[in-house]
């Protein structure tokens, strides 16, 4: 073989050895933008994203900062989208040819940068200045993205590293379709929570309305009401006659069922404001459900239904429980009951299981489609909105009782058959102890008015008139007044002639609680009693905390009213005793 043979032999080798580095090279870095493509897919958000793309670009190419830049269709400059470097995220790269051509494709390396504007604008920013700069750009259907890779020293890029950089460009253009759809999911999610976040305090908002227009109503229904149940209870204590109180006694049926559905309405306002306490204490549970059955059993009667009431309890336990949430059940239950049974009878049985009290009301009323009786504890809501029309009622016994219960960590079931009749079945857990270790003490002892004065602080004419009229016809002197601002001065002026307040909250000029505190600050001794239409437990504290002794809700029934006054007096005679000896 002659020497030129050779030298053409080993200058063919030596190209086959360069073409299987290059296949070799090629195949890694085929290798490793599959990898980077595989990575990407499975990022989370544009950061790693991004630094996924750093990575594999790093493996390749020597380069000391790296951008991204992007704007939308409409725009005629770039924000910097992602970068390595936060010195550089607030500069905006207003579109030039140099970015055209990326777009169109082509991929630029500068080898001498400083030239360019945002170039000179970045070295502003940055130590040590960016010298070179490569260039390549990607399109998508919705933006425009620049891809910039930055060095420090002049010809840091090459012919090679141009090439390189092109051969990633499916990486690149898959980076970037990559981010664009996370950011828009981001912008989508960002504002859907916007969204959702107004429509949440709309919500609330339109809620918190909804519940002082209700608790407003509550007020506004028992002020008048106020004044009807007290001229019945005045007019029963002057009327003799047969007649006469069996028409005050029917009276008094409607008004009471008035009252409770005005309670019913505060109670379902403070269910959703999640504001229902319960008030626990030691009762004898017995004695607490046959008191709860007297006002039904009576109806009943009345309606010549045969009622049936057995109470099985352990009388030598008291067990721990919210008496008036109690009685609040069985009155919704039984209600029920009588109120739709027109015939038959209704058997009301409450027993002991262990730790678990049972109570079960059996009627053979007018009964339930199965399909309706989930409908039954939702407020607001009938099984048949014709039985409102026929029997009255707002909807909102059963869902107060199927909170209450659960309130109390009971179960409550209900079961109905059309014509036939319903069947609703309540467990509620118990704590019980000994009767026996509960401290008793003496009855409360009557106190004679014996010309006691009571000052009444209410703005309504009428409920003045109520108020002084059993107050007088009892034993008490009364003096009455229109507003807080005229109780103020009264009591600076004549408080030791005055042995009680009843003051209303509502009133023009100065409300009761301000009075109340005013009253304080120079009177600590003078029992305030609160006499509102706000029935709600948050009023109760209110006025509690603000120096008021007592509470009493309208409408203002005799008994109440006297028996508080009653108490507050037996305890200032006590506490002065005390003081004496």
């Amino acid at each position: 073989m002659s020497n030129r043979d050779q030298e053409q032999l080993r200058e063919a080798l030596f190209e086959l050895n360069r073409s299987r580095e290059r296949e070799a090279m090629l195949l890694k870095e085929n290798a490793a933008i599959l990898d980077a493509i595989s990575s990407i897919t499975g990022s989370a958000n544009k950061e790693q994203i991004f630094q996924e793309l750093r990575k594999v670009l790093s493996l390749y190419i020597d380069f000391d900062e790296f951008l991204v830049l992007s704007k939308t269709k409409t725009q005629n400059s770039y924000t910097c989208l992602l970068t390595t470097n936060p010195k550089l995220s607030a500069i905006q790269w207003y579109d030039g040819p140099k970015f055209s051509r990326v777009l169109d494709g082509e991929t630029i390396v500068l080898f001498d940068a400083t030239r360019i504007g945002e170039i000179k604008t970045l070295n502003l920013c940055v130590e040590p200045k960016i010298r070179s700069a490569l260039l390549v750009g990607v399109c998508s259907e919705l933006s425009d993205a620049v891809i910039l890779l930055l060095g420090n020293k002049a010809g840091q890029f090459s012919l090679n590293t141009k090439e390189t950089l092109t051969r990633f460009r499916p990486l690149l253009e898959r980076a970037v379709f990559d981010i664009e759809h996370k950011e828009q999911l981001t912008r989508l999610v960002q504002q859907r929570t916007i969204e959702l976040e107004l429509a949440k305090k709309k919500a609330i908002e339109a809620n918190e309305a909804k519940s002082k227009f209700l608790a407003m109503m509550s007020h506004e229904f028992r002020t008048p009401l106020n004044s009807v149940l007290g001229y019945i209870d005045v007019l029963s204590n002057q009327l003799n006659c047969a007649e006469s109180q069996q028409i005050l006694a029917q009276m008094t049926t409607s008004a009471e069922m008035l009252l409770a559905l005005i309670g019913d309405i505060l109670e379902v306002t403070q269910i959703e404001r999640g504001k229902f306490p319960l008030n626990r204490r030691w009762i004898n549970l017995e004695k607490a459900i046959n008191n709860s059955l007297a006002y039904h059993q009576s109806l009943a009667e009345n309606k010549g239904l045969d009622f049936s009431a057995h109470v099985d309890t352990d009388n030598s336990h008291d067990v721990f429980m919210d008496s008036s949430r109690l009685s609040q059940i069985i009155f919704n239950i039984v209600g029920n009951a009588v109120k739709f049974t027109d015939s038959g009878k209704i058997d009301m049985r409450s027993w002991l299981e262990r730790d678990v009290m049972v109570i079960n009301v059996r009627d053979t009323g007018i009964g339930i489609a199965q399909c309706n009786i989930e409908k039954l504890f939702t407020p607001f809501v009938q099984a048949d909105s014709s039985i409102t029309r026929k029997f009255g009622g707002s909807g909102l016994g059963l869902s107060i009782t199927k909170h209450i219960v659960e309130q109390m960590g009971g179960e409550i079931e209900l079961s109905s058959k059309v014509n036939e009749g319903t069947s609703v079945t309540i467990r509620i857990p118990l704590q019980t102890r000994r009767a026996d270790n509960l401290v008793t003490t003496n009855p409360h002892k009557h106190v004679i008015a014996n010309g006691k004065h009571v000052l009444v602080v209410e703005d309504t004419k009428t409920n003045q008139v109520v108020a002084k009229l059993i107050l007088e016809n009892n034993g008490f002197k009364v003096s009455t007044l229109d507003n807080g601002a005229l109780a103020v001065d009264y009591m600076k002026k004549t408080a030791e002639k005055v042995d009680v307040v009843l003051m209303d909250l509502s009133m023009p000029v100065m409300d009761g609680i301000t009075a109340t505190k005013k009253i304080r600050e120079f009177n600590q001794h003078t029992p305030i009693v609160a006499l509102t239409a706000h029935a709600a437990s948050t009023d109760r504290n209110q006025c509690l905390t603000c120096g008021m002794d007592e509470f009493v809700c309208k409408p203002i029934r005799q008994k109440e009213i006297l028996s508080v006054i009653d108490n507050i007096l037996d305890e200032n005679k006590s506490s002065q005793e005390y003081l004496e000896h």
